[in-house]
């Protein structure tokens, strides 16, 4: 059992990424109904009930979430891109202060970090950044591509509502084609593709992951302090509009949960074992999604400056719903269907492709009639990403690979240094 808990885990986290895609997919889609989109930009003059209740106010909100479900992306790439490195390093494999020092003995043999042995040379940084970068930088290119056709073939009038209004006149010149599709140096919001935002943070996260590690590292000792710190930067983002104080907190907090895996998972099977267990972990998975919309469940009863400040719930929001994937089993055996899977596989290419998409069937369906927009849009951006993943997205990563070997390959690595004497020794 043990040895096949890391896969499951591994299985059930792409599945949550599969998951937010779809969420951020419904999420569109439901802007292109008049009655949702203003909801969503005022609860003023919602009726309880109505359909802009039942979508922003409404617990069912939680279906709806997509600027919500990119926290969790954010935070499964701090956790699976540390994560990586740290496996890798012999040295971080003892247990952590505070974290797994009391873990029982065999207790590693399900934690991430002892999955296979640790390579002599440690993580391949020279292989690590084309490897990244190729394979980010290819579907991106493509997904700029394909949103300029979409727009070219229909062109946006930007009617059918508020949220449809802001997608009207596109920018198709070169040079914002350009600024889009290379990212790193675009943090605003694009109006060709406007999910690649996000794409920005993730690429500054990447070409920074050393610095992630060595966090990841600092965070052994005194976690709780650490998550503290990571939460009251976050809140400070959110009172006084800075994007990276918004985003960032969430790859630490991703990285802090790579750091500390291993005890934290020797901890949540001895709270399974007890009394009660199965409660408390049942109330952490009900408490993460609630955080994530508790600014919507809210945001009818509070004023200025305490609506904004539920903004800053999304971010532990996110991070509980990650770390109850990655260290409850029940959850994660409930992640592993086949469905799931392939909506894991294909979640990075649907989010890419799926925009254009939403919005041209939405604008030609109409604002009476969005549901119809809806019923091509879903199944055609699943279909059209499945075809992204398969012609594009996978010879994109076997490109990476080579190309992270080649770059390798051309620069020797220093020799590794020789073994200590006393060598901690894994659980069998």
């Amino acid at each position: 059992m043990a040895a096949a808990e890391p896969r499951t885990r591994l299985v059930a986290l792409d599945a949550l990424r599969g998951v937010a895609a779809v969420i951020v997919l419904v999420h569109h889609v439901s802007m292109t109904a008049p009655s949702i989109s203003a909801a969503y930009s005022s609860s003023a003059h919602v009726a309880v009930f109505s359909t802009g209740w039942w979508a922003t106010l409404s617990p069912l909100k939680i279906f709806f979430a997509g600027p919500e479900f990119v926290l969790v992306f954010f935070v499964l790439s701090g956790f699976v891109l540390v994560l990586t490195p740290l496996r890798r390093w012999p040295w971080l494999r003892g247990p952590a202060r505070g974290a797994a020092a009391d873990a029982p003995a065999g207790a590693s043999a399900a934690a991430p970090t002892t999955d296979a042995p640790a390579p002599p040379h440690g993580y391949d940084w020279l292989a690590y950044y084309p490897r990244r970068i190729i394979r980010l930088a290819i579907p991106v290119i493509v997904s700029v591509a394909l949103a300029a056709l979409w727009i070219l073939l229909v062109p946006r009038t930007g009617d059918g509502g508020a949220w449809m209004a802001k997608q009207g006149s596109p920018d198709l010149g070169i040079g914002n084609l350009l600024r889009e599709a290379s990212i790193v140096g675009f943090t605003g919001r694009p109006d060709i593709n406007p999910p690649l935002w996000s794409l920005a943070w993730e690429l500054w996260f990447s070409l920074l992951l050393p610095v992630g590690v060595i966090f990841a590292v600092a965070t052994r000792r005194w976690p709780l302090a650490w998550v503290a710190v990571l939460l009251g930067a976050s809140t400070a983002g959110y009172l006084l509009g800075s994007e990276p104080l918004m985003y960032l907190p969430a790859f630490g907090l991703g990285a802090l949960l790579a750091a500390n895996h291993e005890g934290l998972a020797a901890r949540s099977a001895r709270l399974a074992r007890r009394p009660g267990g199965t409660l408390v972990w049942t109330l952490i998975a009900v408490l993460g999604p609630l955080l994530l919309i508790a600014h919507w469940l809210l945001r009818p009863v509070l004023t200025e400056p305490w609506s904004e400040l539920t903004l800053a719930l999304r971010v532990p929001g996110a991070a509980l719903i990650v770390a109850t994937v990655a260290l409850w089993p029940p959850v994660q055996r409930m992640l592993s269907g086949r469905l799931l899977a392939w909506l894991g596989a294909i979640s990075f290419s649907l989010y890419l492709v799926h925009f254009p998409i939403v919005v041209t069937f939405g604008q030609l369906a109409g604002p009476e009639h969005w549901w119809w927009g809806a019923l091509i849009s879903v199944p055609l951006s699943l279909g059209l990403a499945q075809l992204m993943y398969r012609w594009v997205e996978l010879p994109a990563q076997t490109l990476a690979t080579r190309a992270g070997t080649a770059f390798s390959a051309g620069h020797p690595h220093p020799a590794p240094a020789a073994p200590q004497v006393q060598a901690q020794t894994r659980e069998p």
